[in-house]
């Protein structure tokens, strides 16, 4: 079943569009067990418990550490390990630093090697009497359009075949 759903845009289209489109084709449903669905909850609870656990007993005992405040030791949550976690923060903050400076050298290497050049092409603007052409009107016609905020038009002046690809059929008949 086709559903509908109304897009409005008040400044570039001031007119109601509707959009047709099936959310179910567009969705990825998994038909997991439930059974399975209750461990893989289990599991997820169970490894943010876990790492939020990690992060909160680090950051208290680095403060704890740092202002002689009782730091409660568990199995693996031992004033060791906060020890030797800060001694890897310090590697990973000068291993920052470093990246960062290396960063920005890069930068500034690749805009004063390649910032002046001038390597993108355009193409040249296309005139009225061009779509005039191609869209088999009228150059007042054309103009009127460009002009107007809101056009209804009484025909479909986009040609059948314009930016669709080949058909089957064609590309059967190319390779033969």
């Amino acid at each position: 079943m086709a559903k509908y759903k109304e897009q409005r845009d008040s400044f570039t289209n001031p007119l109601p569009q509707k959009a047709e489109y099936d959310l179910s084709e567009h969705l990825i449903y998994g038909n997991q067990k439930g059974w399975k669905k209750v461990i893989e909850w289990i599991l997820t609870i169970m490894a943010w418990a876990i790492l939020l656990s990690y992060v909160f007993y680090l950051i208290y005992g680095s403060l704890a550490i740092k202002y002689g405040w009782y730091l409660p030791e568990f199995t693996i949550y031992t004033r060791e390990m906060v020890l030797e976690i800060q001694k890897y923060f310090f590697v990973l903050f000068i291993a920052l630093l470093i990246i960062t400076v290396l960063l920005i050298f890069w930068k500034n290497y690749n805009l004063r090697r390649f910032g002046k050049l001038h390597r993108r092409k355009f193409r040249p603007p296309v005139e009225d009497e061009e779509l005039a052409t191609m869209f088999e009107l009228d150059p007042e016609l054309v103009d009127q359009f460009q002009n107007q905020r809101v056009i209804v038009l009484e025909h479909n002046i986009v040609p059948e075949d314009l930016g669709m690809g080949r058909d089957k059929d064609d590309e059967d008949e190319n390779r033969q």
